[in-house]
């Protein structure tokens, strides 16, 4: 009778320790499959990301290669694009006129006159061999050369398509003019150039002075001899003149935002 008891007391206690580890075995197996699910919620499909940072990378290539810059404005096509009258420009620099070479230019206005005039650069040495479309609106900062046989003058350019269609910069309007004479060498030819009050290539700086006062902003370099004087209407027209101690004035430029 006893010898019975131990095996039931044996048997009943197997069955509890067998249940023990069923039971274990399950939360172990539910834990563990609860686990996964939540990781698998929290981590991205590396497939989508790629997707979508090569949709991000294509529409920042279409943009470089449809737009322009950087830069961007909200102007419309409302300025008067008309040339001045050769030697006939204004005597206030806030009407961004010059003359160059003996004609006489008003930003904004189209690129075709200069290239009329023998100035012109080569898009593909800027990587756009096929040509650079501008969408409204946008602006190339005055970073494009201009190159003429009959000069060794650096003159920069700056675009702005300021219509409401795309166009390809060479067909859009310049908002930025620079031109500079300072590294000329004696046996090479500056283009000449004329500024509102005859100010011209060789002013001095009591010149500049007399005929637009002091400048909104000066820098003085010493070590190279020369003044940089900047002169601004609001944060619209910027008018730049570089002018040195023994050649006077070498460059200047105009900014129409």
């Amino acid at each position: 009778m006893a010898e019975n008891n131990a095996k039931k007391s044996i048997s009943v206690s197997t069955v509890v320790i067998i249940i023990l580890a069923v039971v274990i075995v399950l939360m172990l197996i539910f834990g563990t499959v609860i686990f996964f699910m939540m990781k698998s919620n929290k981590e991205e499909n590396p497939a989508t990301v790629a997707n979508t940072n090569s949709q991000v990378v294509a529409e920042n290539e279409t943009k470089e290669n449809n737009s322009v810059t950087n830069e961007s404005t909200d102007t419309t096509s409302t300025t008067n694009t008309q040339p001045v009258a050769s030697g006939n420009i204004s005597d206030d620099w806030k009407d961004c006129e010059f003359i160059l070479n003996n004609k006489a230019y008003k930003l904004y206005f189209p690129y075709s006159d200069l290239k009329n005039d023998g100035w012109t650069f080569d898009l593909a040495d800027y990587g756009y061999a096929n040509g650079y479309a501008m969408n409204p609106g946008n602006k190339v900062t005055g970073t494009i050369n201009l190159e003429n046989p009959n000069f060794d003058s650096t003159v920069r350019i700056g675009f702005i398509n300021d219509s409401n269609t795309i166009k390809d910069i060479t067909e859009c309007n310049i908002w930025s003019f620079e031109v500079d004479n300072a590294f000329v060498d004696d046996d090479e030819t500056p283009v000449s150039f004329t500024l509102p009050k005859g100010i011209h290539n060789g002013s001095s700086l009591q010149d500049v002075i007399n005929a637009y006062g002091e400048p909104k902003d000066s820098y003085r370099a010493d070590s190279l001899g020369y003044w940089n004087y900047t002169y601004q209407d609001e944060y619209s027209k910027y008018f730049r003149l570089t002018i040195y101690d023994d050649k006077g004035v070498t460059a200047f430029s105009y900014d129409m935002y």
